[in-house]
């Protein structure tokens, strides 16, 4: 009978033992993927509304490469930590707003995620998204080599490339492939 207690001791203490060596690997190795491929970033602020709200927490791909229009985590010129924010110039381009229409080298692109709120602007008289050009914010005609011109979705209301300048590759710390909470919200982009 005690023989049988104490074995039942040990493979309660064993299993404690596997459990907890489990979870350090399952965490180190979570750490480790954070570190080269992944992260996940809390949104701070109303700069992404209406696509993302403050305190919303998104999934990080740091191995995605970044194309216009996807949202990017990045670490702000300003030192104030982590902003999400829009890519909407790729080095080389050329980039100008006028009348709430977004022109990339001469071209109108369109602009599908802040659609409804240029419509409300213009039912208003008024423009969603001040008129700005790439020369005037840099002295550049086109974006340098491993830079990227960003805007936030709440345009009227967001610090961005407007305020701070162009983003450096390097301050790029992924691409926002999904917000996972809240959970009610969550969503692939």
């Amino acid at each position: 009978m005690k023989q049988k207690k104490q074995s039942k001791k040990q493979k309660f203490q064993r299993l404690i033992t596997e459990i907890a060596a489990a979870l350090v690997v399952t965490g180190t190795l979570i750490w480790l993927g954070s570190l080269f491929f992944f992260s996940i970033v809390k949104v701070d602020g109303y700069g992404m509304l209406p696509t993302l709200g403050a305190s919303d927490t998104v999934f990080v791909s740091k191995q995605r490469t970044i194309r216009r229009f996807d949202l990017v985590a990045i670490e702000t010129p300003n030192g104030k930590g982590i902003s999400v924010r829009r890519i909407i110039g790729l080095p080389g381009e050329n980039i100008s707003y006028k009348q709430d229409r977004l022109y990339v080298n001469n071209e109108e692109k369109e602009e599908l995620f802040i659609a409804e709120a240029i419509a409300q602007a213009d039912a208003s008289n008024s423009y969603y998204t001040d008129d700005f050009s790439l020369y005037k914010l840099t002295k550049e005609h086109q974006i340098p080599s491993g830079q990227y011109l960003v805007l936030g979705d709440n345009r009227p209301y967001s610090s961005d490339s407007r305020y701070y300048g162009l983003i450096d590759k390097d301050d790029v710390i992924g691409v926002v492939t999904m917000r996972i909470l809240p959970l009610h919200k969550m969503t692939k982009f």
